[in-house]
């Protein structure tokens, strides 16, 4: 493949290895912007022309003359000696290989780098004709999030469904985006998000803790994004479907027991104790569940919303032995007593408002309220069909349930069932032979999965527990993860230690932040240098002139084949990622706001 002399960038040079390359940067190209930059060189192994590409990761210069103290005496007065200072500088760069191509009759197929190539061998700024030359027999496959960090070339990607089949990678795997406010992750995952869309037979499923996703798919635009994620999916031939904490109708009277406890029922009646609450809801559940009239369920779990319930309930507290099962002594079962007949007598009305409805209404029956079970299996369900399949959110933020009953308690324990949910639906989906083919994004991870010590039997405690196990055993299923979050070092290490594709926006280089990050690539010194030269998005002068730059590691690239981290800087033009992916052509985007918060 010939490439115009123009191009030539350095030759390799010694000492160099079959993953990082000592290159000496050529006089012309001293003054360019190399750092990060995409380049290439061809050789040739057992026979066979090949073409290898790969990143500057750092470059050096020398002058030995300068490091000499005599010289350095004579500077520190003249500030150059003319026939040494400049003329004698040498630019030493570090290129490292993410993949490399070998000739075939199909076009180019990928190889292994096995041997070093000579030194003086040209090395070369790659262009956009070689990239696609290279990747012509996975053109169909490419998505474009960005450019190649330092180059005016698109930085090719993929993202498989988790099936098989043409696009697949035939097993699930989970994703983070991670970078502090500001850096553009929000921008990243949407692109992300629409890559996958272009799979109709992937199920997407959003969990959504803060209400953006909900808005945007209401076609609302949040911050400045302008990316019309919504008319994407729509464009796919996908269904949107959304629901609030109101159109959930919880089912089963295990869930309702817990929540007495957790949304204050129990302490409303002086039960505070773990142990003696947990007693309390159990004695309130066995008396509903069980209480019958001529042969029928006097208080149905979708028929809880009523006073009679409630009077029902406490009336059960007051009977001798559920009284001495809750509290073994006097004192406590003389005060829960005296609380249930000051209720029943006088504030009847003001619980039930307050502390009742709130719980009995997650259960209440409603033309327009959905099981989880139904919701998530539009999505396991239609794995295997040619039509396209859902985007179902899931909208668990105070914002989008505004008027109603609202804690974070409530967040989490709707969460924890979704989770229970999906595992089982996972489960019967593998025993039947199919993939379920499902993406999970969680929005705001580490508030669900912090890392640190949790009270133990806490549900903040069973919830990361659940998603530990939600990431280690739902893959098999062909369910797969996606976690947002702002922080690295808050997100539970063994959650992360599953995670296969990361993306790491500005603002993770202290503390640590930095400690887990050197841990996912492999404590390459040179990556984590650039990734530490990174300027903050928000530290330029005008919005037009921002860059939004990652590091990636994982399969997310047919040009990181080596494991390498890859470095890119994401687009700022929603316009220009619909028109470069072939993205709903006829979606309007809102001003062509460039991505990344204000």
């Amino acid at each position: 493949m010939s490439t115009p002399r123009t191009q030539d960038l350095a030759v390799i040079g010694s000492p160099s290895t079959n993953t990082e390359l000592t290159i000496d940067l050529l006089q012309e190209a001293t003054e360019e912007r190399l750092v990060g930059a995409l380049t290439a060189f061809q050789a040739t192994q057992n026979g066979t022309p090949i073409t290898s590409v790969g990143q500057v990761v750092g470059i050096e210069l020398r002058n030995r003359w300068h490091e000499d103290s005599v010289f350095r005496n004579l500077i520190k007065r003249t500030g150059e000696i003319p026939p040494i200072t400049n003329r004698q500088d040498t630019r030493i760069a570090n290129l490292v290989v993410g993949a490399t191509f070998k000739a075939s009759e199909q076009g180019y197929d990928p190889e292994v780098l096995g041997m070093v190539p000579p030194t003086g061998t040209r090395v070369f700024r790659v262009d956009q004709l070689l990239l696609d030359n290279l990747l012509k027999v996975y053109q169909s496959e490419i998505v474009y999030l960005g450019k190649a960090y330092a180059n005016d070339v698109m930085y090719p990607m993929w993202f498989k469904h988790f099936g098989s089949g043409a696009g697949g990678a035939g097993e699930a795997y989970h994703l983070g985006v991670f970078g502090k406010t500001g850096s553009g992750k929000s921008g990243l995952a949407k692109m992300m998000l629409c890559a996958y869309a272009k799979h109709r037979e992937m199920g997407l499923l959003i969990i959504d803790p803060q209400g953006e996703f909900t808005l945007e798919m209401q076609g609302k635009r949040q911050g400045k994004q302008g990316l019309p994620i919504d008319q994407v999916m729509k464009a796919q031939g996908r269904g949107i479907q959304s629901y609030g904490i109101g159109d959930i109708q919880l089912d089963d009277w295990t869930t309702f027991e817990e929540m007495l406890i957790s949304l204050g029922l129990c302490e409303e009646l002086t039960v505070t104790h773990s142990a003696n609450a947990v007693r309390a809801a159990e004695v309130m559940r066995n008396t509903l569940e069980r209480a019958e009239a001529s042969g029928r369920k006097s208080f149905p779990i979708a028929g809880l919303n009523t006073e009679a319930a409630l009077t029902a309930a406490l009336n059960g507290l007051l009977d001798a032995q559920s009284l001495q099962y809750i509290f073994p002594s006097n004192d406590p079962r003389r005060r829960l007593q005296n609380r249930v007949q000051d209720i029943l007598n006088n504030r009847l009305t003001e619980v039930f408002r307050d502390k009742w409805q709130p719980i009995a209404e997650l259960f209440a029956a409603g033309a327009k309220k959905r099981r989880l079970f139904g919701i998530v299996h539009d999505l396991i369900g239609t794995a295997n069909t040619s039509v396209p399949r859902p985007v179902v959110v899931i909208d668990l933020s105070a914002r989008g349930n505004q008027g109603r009953f609202w804690t974070e308690e409530l967040q989490r324990r709707i969460l924890g069932k979704l989770l229970e949910v999906l595992v089982a639906q996972g489960t019967s989906s593998l025993s039947s032979g199919d993939s379920a083919n499902v993406l999970v994004v969680l929005d705001e991870a580490h508030r669900h999965a912090p890392s640190g010590k949790l009270d133990e039997d806490s549900h903040a405690e069973r919830l990361r527990l659940m998603l530990r196990r939600a990431v280690r055993e739902t893959r098999k299923y062909g369910i797969g993860w996606f976690f947002i979050s702002q922080t690295l070092g808050g997100i539970d290490n063994e959650i992360l230690q599953q995670l296969r594709i990361l993306a790491f926006g500005f603002g993770l280089a202290m503390g640590s932040e930095f400690d887990r990050l050197r841990d996912f690539v492999g404590g390459d010194k040179r990556a984590l240098e650039l990734y530490q030269s990174f300027r903050d998005p928000q530290s330029f002068p005008r919005r037009d002139l921002q860059e939004f730059p990652f590091m990636a590691v994982g399969p997310v690239s047919p040009l990181a084949f080596s494991g390498k981290p890859l470095f890119f800087t994401a687009f700022t033009d929603p316009k220009e990622f619909l028109r470069v992916n072939k993205l709903a052509a006829g979606a309007v985007v809102a001003g062509g706001l460039p991505f990344g918060n204000p």
